[in-house]
């Protein structure tokens, strides 16, 4: 089976250092939104989101 990757929408934009912090994910930004993609399975996506709560960065979407 297939596993799914995950997309994460956020409001803002995230600081450069932090997103070289968080490994191997992809972004792209989409006006005042940033978009961070190729999260590989659920459990880096829980702690992507964690990492982004800790940082108070907003969550706008989660999409798999």
């Amino acid at each position: 089976m297939v596993e799914a990757t995950y997309e994460i929408r956020v409001a803002g934009a995230v600081p450069e250092q932090d997103l070289s912090d968080m490994g191997a994910v992809t972004l792209a930004v989409d006006q005042v939104n940033t978009v961070l993609y190729g999260i590989p399975d659920q459990s880096a996506l829980y702690g992507l989101l964690a990492r982004l709560r800790a940082l108070g960065i907003e969550v706008v979407e989660v999409r798999r």
